[in-house]
């Protein structure tokens, strides 16, 4: 069997806690750390790597409706699509919350390229118009 570490890679666990030294990260969850990353980094905000990232920010003031729902899909699809060959993405789901109306939950069902396992990975996030 593979070493999924050497094929994932390991990396620094983010956000960086206040202790001495710093926690590893390595496999799968380097991985969705790198998901949770391009998900949540703005083009232009990566030196050397301008169009890295979603831009997701441009959505907080959208009308929670289904186009703006398809729009952030799309976007989605083709940053991880550039900026994370090590995934294959099965769907991506955009769902308004029961509850609070300007809530959407992001949710990306994938796999590894080496490990056909699924693994989903969900964001929360916040619009500011309210539902449509």
């Amino acid at each position: 069997m593979r070493d999924p570490d050497k094929i994932y890679g390991t990396g620094i666990q983010l956000p960086l806690l206040r202790q001495p030294g710093f926690s590893w990260i390595s496999g799968g969850d380097a991985v969705a750390q790198s998901l949770r990353a391009v998900l949540l980094t703005e083009p232009g905000e990566r030196i050397g790597r301008p169009t890295f990232g979603v831009g997701l920010r441009r959505y907080l003031f959208a009308p929670n409706n289904l186009a703006t729902r398809a729009a952030m899909r799309q976007d989605i699809v083709d940053a991880v699509g550039r900026d994370e060959p090590r995934v294959s993405l099965d769907e991506v789901d955009i769902r308004v919350d029961a509850i609070e109306p300007t809530l959407l939950r992001i949710e990306l069902h994938y796999h590894l390229k080496d490990d056909p396992g699924p693994r989903s990975l969900v964001l929360p996030f916040y619009l500011d118009q309210g539902a449509a």
